[in-house]
């Protein structure tokens, strides 16, 4: 912005202060208004922010309000300690600390300006020249209402990221939470398969010595048991992710040992649910506002370019003595020309910047409704999917069930036993993977929308 700039100065006179001494000659002292700058200047100074070291940390530093005998966590716990305790969320948070300093920061006026300047003259017969000026930046009072709207649209923008974070965050805690349950109950599940399929290789092995089996047998017994290993190997796996994945999310010191209660089966997100979300999502959905707030501060920072392109102006009024002790009284005006520059290259910034969030947010608007679209399309393939696992996973256990019954009766032999025992495993591990994504799908399809994965209420 070009600056406009009234001045008034003030002149001392000489004759307040003039002292003849005994040589007769008259001397006269600047030291008075050089002393009336230096109060001013000090009680300005007066009110002025003290620094306050902050040292950082050497250790990280642990919130101990969960310890590793705790009782188990429900799931709204967890939900709750992670809207307390993300760091994406302590992100956005310091985000929105930012913007509310600039806000405060662009809401401030300028401070006028206290200048005093003395000349001594090198000869006989003159006095000193002095002059004490107080101007102020008349100019910044022009942009300043486009500036305070641009600083009140960002802090907006930087609240709405915030709700969006903890929207996510939500959910995002409620899919981790059932995700460890679910392997914990599931490892548990395949750890007690893959003791029973060693000890059923171990009877294979002791009945090929006695050659009651053929190696063709032992060998599938054998290669079975391995399979059930690595299947656990990987669970495992998987189960340290997901744990690790939530005690980073809830910010838990490591070697935490957390006990989580049953969590509410989950269930699927009615179509009415999300027809009724997505009439009212562009209103409702914090990106999307928070994509609006960031336009309206674009929009206005692009106002105050195009009022920056008009000349600077300076005005001053001016009063002075010279070392003659002739005292005058004047009016000052310059201003530039924009010949070269006249903010043309900020003008043309501010409104590219414009127009590409102006494309962002529709691109944006299009991207929520058509990834709503394809998550429920995608939810009824795994939902389909799922039903034919669960029904295969019921078929074999009544299969187990009754080859259990008949090995008992001496009608079935072991290796078809064992063959059945480790078909179930496969199938119920598929089964919980299948599950597992389409809980996955729901809490992305309940964040695209609004509404909370867990009983699938509107998010506020």
């Amino acid at each position: 912005m070009h600056r406009i700039s009234v001045v008034t100065h003030g002149a001392y006179d000489s004759r307040l202060q003039c002292r003849i001494p005994a040589t007769g000659r008259r001397r006269c002292s600047v030291f008075a208004p050089a002393r009336v700058a230096l109060v001013t200047l000090a009680v300005a100074l007066s009110g002025c922010a003290a620094y306050a070291p902050r040292p950082l940390p050497d250790t990280p530093q642990w919130p101990d309000d969960i310890a590793s005998t705790a009782a188990p966590l429900s799931v709204d716990q967890v939900v709750e300690r992670a809207l307390g305790h993300s760091p994406d969320i302590h992100r956005a948070e310091r985000e929105l600390d930012i913007a509310s300093a600039r806000k405060y920061a662009d809401g401030l006026l300028p401070d006028p300006t206290l200048s005093f300047s003395t000349d001594r003259p090198g000869a006989e017969g003159f006095v000193p020249a002095f002059m004490v000026g107080l101007s102020y930046e008349v100019s910044a009072l022009v942009d300043r209402p486009a500036k305070k709207r641009a600083a009140d649209n960002a802090l907006e923008k930087q609240r709405l990221a915030l709700e969006w974070t903890k929207w996510q965050v939500a959910n995002h805690a409620y899919a981790l939470y059932v995700n460890n349950v679910s392997f914990e109950r599931l490892e548990r599940e395949v750890e007690q398969r893959v003791a029973y399929q060693k000890s059923v290789t171990e009877l294979m092995q002791k009945a090929l010595a006695r050659a009651d089996v053929t190696r063709d047998v032992a060998v599938q017994a054998e290669t079975a048991y391995r399979d059930s290993v690595q299947q656990l190997s990987t669970l495992r796996q998987e189960h340290l992710k997901a744990e690790q994945e939530l005690h980073t999310l809830l910010e838990l010191r490591p070697g935490t040992r957390l006990t989580l209660a049953a969590p509410p089966e989950p269930y699927e997100v009615p179509q009415d649910t999300i027809k009724q979300a997505l009439v009212s999502l562009g209103q409702r959905r914090p990106d999307l506002l928070a994509l609006r707030a960031g336009y309206a501060e674009q929009d206005e920072r692009y106002r105050g370019a195009l009022l920056a392109q008009f000349p600077r102006l300076d005005i001053g009024v001016t009063r002075g003595r010279d070392t003659s002790a002739i005292y005058t009284s004047g009016l000052t005006v310059s201003a530039t020309l924009p010949l070269f520059n006249g903010n043309r290259g900020n003008i043309a910034v501010e409104k590219a910047t414009r127009e590409s969030l102006y494309q962002e947010y529709g691109q944006r608007l299009d991207d929520a409704y058509t990834a709503v679209d394809g998550i429920s399309s995608e939810l009824s393939l795994l939902g389909d999917q799922l039903r034919n696992g669960q029904s295969m996973e019921a078929a074999l256990e009544a299969s187990v069930m009754q080859a259990r019954a008949a090995f008992d009766a001496g009608d079935v032999t072991l290796p078809v036993l064992a063959d059945l025992e480790s078909r179930l495993l496969n199938q119920r591990v598929a089964t919980a993977k299948l599950a597992n994504s389409v809980l996955q799908q729901q809490v992305e399809l309940c964040t695209l929308i609004g509404v909370s994965a867990i009983d699938h209420k509107p998010l506020h």
